[in-house]
C-alpha cells in the first residue's frame, strides 16, 4: 500500500502551497511514505481522518481518480488547492432516494464547480451551503464535525503528484494539527525551486534567496491573495460606476441638446 512502511506518515495540516511542495518533495524521497496502490475498504476506515495526508503519483500507483467512499461538496478554489466539506446524502428529486456526490479528490477545476472564500475560510475550508449542479432540490448539507478535504496537483520534473489532505475545522482551531514545520527530517531536506513547474499554479511560490546564498520557495499567503483580489473587484466596481454615470452624462447632454425648444407654429 505504501512505498515504505517504516518510515512515519506525516500526520496534520497542510496550510500553504509550500508546506504541499515539501510534503510531497519528502514522499519523492522516502522520509514519508507514498500510496502505491488504491486503498481498500478496511484501510479508508481507518486511516482517513482528520491529519491524514496521502501522496501519489498516477504512474506507481495506478490511481487515476482518487475516492474514499465519502460524500462531498462541490469544491472551491482556495489559492492553489481544491477544498471540498463532508455532507450528508443528499435526497433526489425525481422519486425522493438518496445519491452521493461524486468524491472524486483531484478533479479538474473546470468539471467542478469552483467558487472563491472569504479569508477566515482559508483555513478551515468553506461555510454555508454547497451549490448543486443539478438544482436547489439535489443539496445536500453538511455533515456536523466533519471532515474538510483540501488537494492539490504538482508537476515534479515533469511527473504529476497528487496530495489529498483531511482534517476538520476544530482540529485547525485547537491547534491539534501540526504543520510540516514540526517535523526537522522534512524540514532539512533541500527542496531545489527548479524542480517544480511552478507556472501551473495559480498563485505561485516567491522565489527568494536564503541566507544560505540558495534559492528558496515561499508562500504567498492566501488572506494576502485574496485582499489584493478584494482590491481589484473593488476597483473595477468604482470604474465601472464611474463609466456609467459619464455614459448618462453624455447621454442626458445629447438628449438636453435634441430638446432644445424651437420657434413656436
Amino acid at each position: 500500500m505504501t512505498s515504505n512502511p517504516d518510515v512515519p506518515p506525516f500526520i496534520g495540516y497542510v496550510e500553504t502551497t509550500v508546506n504541499a511542495l515539501r510534503l510531497i518533495h519528502a514522499a519523492r524521497q522516502g522520509v514519508i511514505p507514498r500510496i502505491t496502490r488504491r486503498l481498500n475498504d478496511s484501510e479508508r476506515r481507518t486511516m482517513i481522518k482528520s491529519g491524514a495526508v496521502f501522496v501519489f503519483s498516477v504512474e506507481e500507483s495506478g490511481i487515476k481518480r482518487w475516492t474514499d467512499g465519502l460524500l462531498w461538496s462541490p469544491s472551491r478554489i482556495v489559492g492553489n488547492f481544491l477544498v471540498y466539506r463532508e455532507i450528508n446524502e443528499r435526497s433526489s428529486s425525481r422519486g425522493g432516494h438518496k445519491k452521493p456526490y461524486p468524491s472524486e479528490g483531484s478533479a479538474s477545476p473546470t468539471r467542478t464547480l469552483a467558487r472563491r472564500s472569504s479569508p477566515d475560510q482559508m483555513s478551515s475550508g468553506f461555510r454555508g451551503h454547497p451549490t448543486p449542479s443539478h438544482g436547489a432540490s439535489d443539496q445536500g448539507t453538511f455533515k456536523p464535525n466533519g471532515l474538510i478535504k483540501k488537494t492539490i496537483t504538482v508537476t515534479v520534473e515533469g511527473s504529476d503528484l497528487h496530495l489529498i489532505s483531511y482534517y476538520t475545522s476544530e482540529d485547525i482551531r485547537s491547534g491539534k494539527l501540526k504543520r510540516p514545520s514540526s517535523r526537522p527530517d522534512i524540514m532539512s531536506l533541500h527542496m531545489p525551486p527548479h524542480i517544480f513547474r511552478l507556472t501551473n499554479f495559480r498563485v505561485p511560490p516567491k522565489v527568494e534567496i536564503g541566507s544560505d546564498g540558495k534559492p528558496r520557495l515561499v508562500s504567498v499567503p492566501s488572506t494576502a491573495y485574496f485582499l489584493a483580489y478584494l482590491l481589484i473587484i473593488r476597483i473595477a466596481v468604482r470604474l465601472r460606476i464611474r463609466i456609467r454615470w459619464t455614459v448618462k452624462l453624455k447621454t442626458s447632454n445629447t438628449t438636453s441638446l435634441l430638446r432644445l425648444p424651437g420657434p413656436e407654429v
